[in-house]
């Protein structure tokens, strides 16, 4: 049968297996991703995405960075060099830098003094205002230290959450496009 050029066939016994076994993959695809976040939730880390130049050379834009978050004990300590997560004085996107500097304090029941900056960056987050008009972080404000790292694992996230509607209209029309032309030939 011909409809405008577009001939469509039936699917026999073996093209029907065949498809059965493609969605049977996709599901475990699925299930196997799932297991991972889940694995990755229940150990306590946060993946987060490398969304500037900042933390250039050592992280690039796209990279995917593992945190193991804080918790509010002394066991793990925060040095310098480490690289954390935390929640600017302004906005909402989560920061990620390098620690240059850790000053604990004797007074005031011990805590630390944390200051951060980008690799890429001229000047530290003090004086970036990044703390809002304290001159550094504290340990609470500290929403988890990198444990780990996947580069070019976030560009997906990236296209999605950062283009804006026109990437996912395209993504959208891309799967659909693939269903239809799967389902016709």
């Amino acid at each position: 049968m011909d409809s405008g050029g577009v001939t469509r066939r039936l699917l026999g016994p073996r093209g029907a297996l065949s498809e059965l076994i493609l969605l049977g993959l996709l599901l475990a695809h699925a299930l196997m991703a799932y297991t991972v976040a889940s694995a990755a939730a229940g150990a306590g880390l946060t993946p987060r995405v490398v969304v500037s130049g900042s933390m250039e050379p050592a992280f690039k834009r796209g990279d995917l960075l593992l945190f193991r978050k804080m918790s509010d004990g002394r066991s793990d300590p925060i040095r310098a060099g480490d690289i954390v997560l935390y929640e600017p004085a302004y906005g909402d996107i989560p920061v990620v830098h390098r620690v240059i500097k850790v000053h604990e304090r004797r007074e005031d029941g011990g805590g630390v003094d944390i200051l951060t900056k980008g690799d890429a960056n001229g000047v530290d987050d003090s004086a970036a205002f990044l703390y809002g008009y304290e001159p550094c972080l504290q340990r609470h404000h500290v929403m988890g230290k990198a444990v780990g790292y996947l580069p070019n694992a976030g560009w997906f996230s990236i296209a999605v959450h950062w283009k804006g509607p026109v990437v996912r209209t395209v993504v959208v029309g891309i799967l659909s496009l693939g269903l239809l032309i799967n389902a016709l030939y």
